[in-house]
């Protein structure tokens, strides 16, 4: 073999870089299908994680509710029977109560979510003399729905609460919604707006006692619901016991933070997520400060299957 043999047989045997830099890189129309392929995949994985993250907000809500119904049950086991008061005046904020006054807002929870002052007060939630659950439920993260996402406009926050108690349950303790001076111990709550139309319904029974709840019966009266952020104020949640083709009614409304579904723990201590049919049963119309049910456009929902067909049926029970 010549010098020039070996030359050629060592130089086409060696690598050539140019080459080999060439085979290791990605062409133009390979970076496409990658990402092409990942688009897809995301596409796919995206939704299952959306409702994996929707089914433990609807699980840590039921864990929410089911909570304060323990406490609410303890509470009138260690009350001879007697309901949590309910009766709060909507309005009246309880952070600017002084401390001899707090005692006569004295309700299941304290404050309303109207006022900004009460929207954000975590603290109140803790409040051994405003909120009468609050001695079995020190946690007062335990008050707001993991899927309540809503930013008050008059806070620029979060609400601390996101539920609200049935109006035909519980028990007066603030004397301005007494009828004859200061309610006897015990006293049931009037029923604000169970007829849909007036302010106090006293044709539609009320819970002042665990033993009281005799219709619909404790299984099928909602006692907690989760409240739609914009309508929510006091503890009360007033929803119409009266539903009737051309008569069906929402004055406070049920929130829509589960996927158009709210969480609802009822009388005999157990919980779950409701869908709603109607989105006006969750998609309140409001012109105003939000809480403030005499900026809402109408008490009437007419014809709401909701109402009708549930919401209703699940509230109270004629006399």
């Amino acid at each position: 073999m010549n010098q020039n043999q070996a030359l050629l047989i060592t130089s086409s045997s060696a690598p050539h870089p140019r080459r080999h830099d060439q085979a290791g890189a990605f062409t133009l129309i390979e970076l496409l299908v990658v990402i092409a392929i990942i688009a897809i995949l995301a596409g796919l994985l995206l939704p299952a994680l959306a409702l994996a993250k929707q089914q433990s907000q609807s699980a840590k809500c039921m864990s929410n509710t089911r909570q304060i119904m323990i406490c609410w049950h303890m509470y009138a086991d260690d009350d001879r029977d007697v309901l949590a008061p309910n009766d709060y005046p909507w309005l009246t904020p309880y952070a600017t109560q002084n401390r001899n006054a707090r005692f006569e807002f004295k309700n299941w929870v304290c404050g309303t979510m109207e006022q900004a002052v009460d929207s954000t007060n975590l603290s109140e939630l803790s409040d051994g003399v405003g909120t009468a659950l609050s001695e079995c439920l020190p946690n007062p993260f335990v008050w707001h729905c993991p899927a309540d996402t809503y930013v008050d406009p008059q806070s620029k926050g979060l609400h601390v609460r996101s539920y609200s108690m049935n109006s035909a349950v519980g028990t007066m303790w603030y004397t301005y919604y007494a009828t004859n001076g200061s309610p006897p111990f015990g006293a049931p709550v009037n029923g604000d707006w169970l007829d849909g139309s007036s302010y106090q319904a006293n044709n539609y029974l009320t819970y002042a006692r665990l033993s009281s709840f005799t219709q619909p019966g404790p299984a099928n009266t909602f006692v907690i619901m989760d409240e739609n952020p914009i309508s929510i104020n006091d503890g009360s949640l007033a929803i119409s016991a009266k539903a009737a083709l051309g008569e069906t009614y929402l004055i406070d409304f049920p929130s829509g933070n589960h996927n158009q579904s709210a969480g609802i723990a009822f009388a005999d201590g157990h919980s779950t997520i409701h869908k709603w049919v109607d989105p006006r049963t969750y998609c309140p119309t409001w012109s105003g400060a939000p809480g403030d049910i005499t900026t809402a456009s109408t008490h009437q929902s007419p014809d709401n299957m909701d109402c009708l067909h549930y919401l209703a049926a699940i509230t109270s029970a004629l006399r």
